[in-house]
C-alpha cells in the first residue's frame, strides 16, 4: 500500500473511531508517562499524566507513573515522556534500556531537571522554558517561542501548545510504525479443497 493510501486509510479509521495501530492488528506501542516531583497520583490538570487519555485515543497503551517509577520499573516502552524530575528519569531509564540491549525508545522531556545528562536515544526532544537546561543530544525546543509564552514550569506539561507538540511527535511515531508494519487489513485465508 502506498504512503498516500495509508494516510487515507488511517484517516478513515480515525473517523470511524479506530486507531490505525488497533485496526492493523499490530500490538499497541507503549508510552510511559513520568510525572515530576510532588505528583504521585494520576491527574488531568497538571503533569504529563494528563496526556494519557489522548495517547490512548491515538493508539498507544499509555502507562502513567511518577519520577520514582515505583509501578513501572522494568517496563519496555516505545516512547518515554517525562516532565521535570520525570524528564530526568526518562533520560536515565532510556540509558538503562539501551545498555541492556533493548530497543532505544523515543524520549520526550518537558523542562527536564538540572543534571539530567545527555540523551542516549537517537530520537530525543526536549521542550524547555527559560531557566531550564537544554539536553545534550536532543532537539531542544523553546516552549515560550513555540506558543507557551509565560507558562510556568508546573503547568507546562498541560499547556495546549506543548501537548500538541508532544501529540504531533506521537502521531509521527505511529505513522512510521504503521508504514513499516503489516498491512492495515489482514489477508483473508483462501479455503483449501479437501
Amino acid at each position: 500500500m502506498t504512503g498516500a493510501l495509508r494516510s487515507i486509510a488511517a484517516g478513515i479509521l480515525t473517523l470511524a473511531g479506530l486507531s490505525p495501530a488497533a485496526a492493523s492488528g499490530a500490538p499497541r506501542p507503549t508510552a510511559l508517562l513520568l510525572d515530576g516531583l510532588g505528583i504521585y497520583v494520576h491527574q488531568n490538570y497538571v503533569g504529563v499524566s494528563a496526556l494519557a487519555s489522548l495517547l490512548d485515543q491515538l493508539g498507544y497503551r499509555a502507562v502513567v507513573d511518577n519520577h520514582l517509577m515505583s509501578r513501572t520499573a522494568g517496563l519496555e516502552a516505545d516512547v518515554i515522556i517525562g516532565h521535570s524530575m520525570g524528564g530526568s528519569t526518562a533520560l536515565r531509564y532510556a540509558r538503562e534500556q539501551i545498555a541492556a540491549g533493548k530497543p532505544a525508545p523515543v524520549v520526550i522531556t518537558i523542562d527536564a531537571a538540572f543534571g539530567s545528562g545527555a540523551c542516549p536515544a537517537t530520537r530525543c526532544i526536549n521542550i524547555y522554558s527559560p531557566g531550564f537546561p537544554k539536553v545534550v543530544g536532543a532537539e531542544n525546543i523553546d516552549a515560550w517561542q513555540a506558543g507557551a509564552f509565560m507558562v510556568p514550569h508546573a503547568m507546562l506539561a498541560t499547556n495546549p501548545a506543548v501537548q500538541q507538540m508532544v501529540l504531533r511527535q506521537a502521531e509521527a511515531i505511529l505513522a512510521e510504525r504503521l508504514a513499516t508494519s503489516a498491512p492495515l487489513v489482514a489477508p483473508v485465508p483462501i479455503p483449501r479443497p479437501y
